[in-house]
């Protein structure tokens, strides 16, 4: 048995009907960049598709001249939507996987719309593994691909539908789980104009967030300015820039390891980092911050785990080592609980010392491996137990239910429990900065992360491969400004 992939939005009837949009919505525009021949298509589903849908409407960036100016136009993100009338060459896509480093984003995504000549016509895009496209593409791909799109296709000339086979392969490729965004996230409004550059070193998973972030803040405040340095290359790139007072903000995009808050205090004179959450870890996404589930072999019983029963079973001096502790009955009961984890040293380990042991010593007896060989090693043995991203299980495991404590309900890893914070191993993604105690911060910083956590700047996060923050969540950070 397989660790589930989750597509959690319906796709079968979107190919006959295009989903109404609410009238009440805010406008969602399209850009486009592409092929010439493209463009007498792309206008006449762009117009239908506004007459429909009032509040879908064609954005400042709408040209077709050549197939050569697509892959730019993705890569520098200049348009949500690049035609082309031939597939991608491998030399063109080759510099995605070093744009895009921190968004697993290896080469645009290609859906096939209409046929000319017998040969395909694509609609590319950017999407993040996991993630669905950002509404603009989802909403004008999905109209291409419906009813009304293809009866189009087929009175333009030089261009034939696609069959409806075809179809139904090209959908999935839209769909994907969107997190909902809390209707009580506080909508960003300048306390004050502010000015002034802000520096930012961090997170590489973080880039696009922080880039997205920075140019719509800088709409509202444009005194604002991006400093120098301003680069995202990697978590622990921030923290050192941190250390060393190279830069305001350092977007990170786990825990702070115990290591590093000593060695920050060491040189800092006992000064602690101050921290703000900005978005909660994603779910099944390869090399990202994501939730953690719980292994164990696809034969073992075991219902589900609290927070506490983790604790007993990895943590140092273990009180819980056999089955039947856990609940188990019958032939399981005095059966022996094998430890599997991944290096202790990976982050995704640190985030289980943080989450579950609070930050204490792990088990002598706790195997390590690559996350390949713990898959293997809980799938070969039916005592195992093990933990990692979702994406790391394979053939022969099962993900367990979690519990806070033994009066909360146990709770299935999936998109909508991680996506809300039910599940209790989720994890978020945080800014850190130094602040001197008591003192203010610096009024152009306070005002970006003002707008970080706001509606504004939580509305791409669902897009990222990360969760929007509740807005509880917020409330609390936004406390911890003044």
């Amino acid at each position: 048995m397989t660790a589930p992939k989750f597509i959690l939005l319906a796709v079968a009837a979107a190919a006959l009907h295009f989903p109404a949009t609410s009238r009440t919505a805010e406008q969602i525009t399209v850009t486009s960049i592409g092929e010439r021949e493209t463009g007498p298509l792309m206008d006449a589903w762009m117009q239908a598709l506004h007459r429909a849908h009032a509040d879908i409407a064609r954005g400042a960036k709408w040209q077709h001249l050549s197939n050569d100016a697509a892959i730019g136009a993705l890569m520098f993100e200049q348009a949500d939507l690049a035609p082309m009338t031939r597939a991608f060459e491998k030399e063109e896509i080759a510099p995605y996987v070093h744009q895009f480093a921190g968004d697993m984003m290896k080469a645009p995504v290609t859906v096939r719309v209409a046929l000319r000549d017998g040969k395909p016509v694509f609609l590319a895009f950017n999407k993040r593994p996991d993630t669905p496209p950002v509404p603009a593409v989802s909403a004008f791909a999905r109209f291409a691909l419906s009813a009304e799109g293809q009866k189009i296709v087929a009175q333009t000339a030089g261009f034939q539908p696609l069959p409806a086979a075809d179809i139904a392969q090209e959908l999935p490729k839209v769909a994907g789980y969107v997190a909902r965004l809390d209707p009580a996230l506080p909508v960003y409004t300048a306390s004050a104009q502010v000015g002034g550059d802000i520096r930012s070193v961090g997170s590489d998973g973080m880039k696009s967030l922080m880039e997205r972030w920075m140019r719509d803040f800088r709409a509202l405040q444009p005194g604002v300015r991006k400093g120098d340095p301003w680069e995202h290359l990697g978590t622990l790139n921030g923290f050192g820039a941190l250390m060393v007072g190279m830069t305001d903000l350092a977007p990170m995009g786990r825990e702070l390891w115990p290591s590093e808050a000593a060695a920050f205090a060491n040189l800092h004179g006992g000064e602690k980092l101050f921290e703000i959450r900005v978005a909660r870890g994603g779910f099944d996404t390869p090399q990202r911050t994501t939730a953690q589930a719980i292994f164990v072999n696809e034969k073992n019983p075991l219902k589900q785990i609290t927070l506490a029963q983790l604790k007993a079973a990895f943590g140092k001096n273990p009180t819980i080592t056999r089955w039947g502790q856990l609940g188990l009955g019958g032939e399981w009961a005095d059966k022996p609980i094998a430890l599997a984890a991944p290096p202790l040293v990976a982050p995704n380990a640190m985030s289980m010392q943080f989450m579950a042991l609070q930050g204490g010593e792990w088990a002598g007896n706790v195997h390590q491996g690559t996350i390949d060989a713990t898959a293997k090693a809980i799938a070969a043995d039916t005592n195992a137990i093990g933990f990692g991203g979702l994406e790391e299980g394979g053939p022969g495991l099962r993900a367990v239910p979690v519990a806070l404590d033994d009066r909360s309900p146990a709770i299935a890893i999936d998109a909508d429990s991680a996506s809300s914070g039910r599940y209790p191993l989720t994890r978020y993604m945080y800014i850190r900065l130094r602040r001197a105690l008591g003192q203010p911060l610096p009024a152009a910083i306070k005002e970006f992360l003002r707008y970080v956590l706001s509606r504004q700047g939580q509305e791409p996060i669902p897009y990222s491969g990360y969760f929007p923050l509740s807005a509880a969540e917020v409330k609390e950070e936004l406390a911890k400004l003044d």
